[in-house]
């Protein structure tokens, strides 16, 4: 056999079993996607089992399947944020019911994001929003009030923190007062009604000069003890 037979052999051998890998994964892949209707069956009796409660309150959407795992969307009928997964895999069922359902993470953060946009729609301004509170950590009342309330409305609910940066070429007492007193009141004008603030000042000719006011409600945001507060922070 010569060289170029041998050359030949090889990538023949190699062509072959790279046929024969990728067509196992692609055959497996193909198995497991038809498996999803017995996975459907295991998460509904794993919903019925553990979450029986609130069983006939829930949405199930499509259960997917992506490298190896199947997963299942489940869904509040009284708002489509509020949600928690199930996954299957390794013949095992895990949830994210208690952080993301529960807790709320998936509506929070939800949250967060909506009247992050809803600020620089309105102000023109970037802010960070926080709530720090839990879902279940509320009262019902207020829990229901934020389950039910309209995404267009979330930034009249005061459950959360609003963080801003403020550059300012004086660094005094006095501007940076004005400042802060000026884009609450922009706030305010628009309907945005945080429970606290969170400032960070920045003096502009000199980055590395900073001063933090936090936890700062309405009743704080008032000219002589904002200054007052500002020059101690100063000082």
């Amino acid at each position: 056999m010569n060289e170029q037979q041998k050359l030949t052999l090889k990538m023949a051998l190699l062509f072959l079993v790279v046929f024969v890998f990728f067509g196992v994964i692609i055959v497996k892949e193909k198995f497991d996607i038809l498996f999803i209707p017995k996975v459907e069956k295991k998460f509904d009796t794993y919903l019925q089992d553990n979450y029986m409660s609130i069983y006939s309150s829930l949405k199930k959407n499509k259960v997917t399947y992506k490298n190896d795992v199947f997963t299942l969307k489940v869904t509040s009928s009284q708002n489509k944020n509020l949600f928690f997964y199930l996954t299957y895999t390794n013949k095992k069922i895990k949830d994210t019911y208690q952080k993301d359902y529960i807790e709320g993470n998936s509506l929070l953060n939800h949250i967060e994001k909506s009247i992050e946009k809803d600020v620089l729609t309105k102000t023109n301004e970037e802010v960070e929003i926080s709530i720090d509170t839990n879902l279940d950590e509320f009262a019902k009342t207020v829990k229901d009030k934020i389950i039910n309330t309209n995404s267009s409305a979330y930034s009249t609910l005061k459950i959360y923190t609003l963080k801003k940066e403020i550059l300012t070429k004086k660094f005094s007492s006095k501007e940076i007062t004005e400042n802060i007193l000026s884009f609450t009141s922009l706030l305010k004008k628009n309907n945005i009604t945080p429970k606290a603030y969170s400032f960070t000042i920045i003096n502009e000719d000199d980055l590395t000069k900073t001063i933090s006011l936090n936890n700062l409600t309405d009743d704080n945001l008032e000219y002589n003890y904002l200054s007052s507060l500002i020059q101690t922070k100063l000082s």
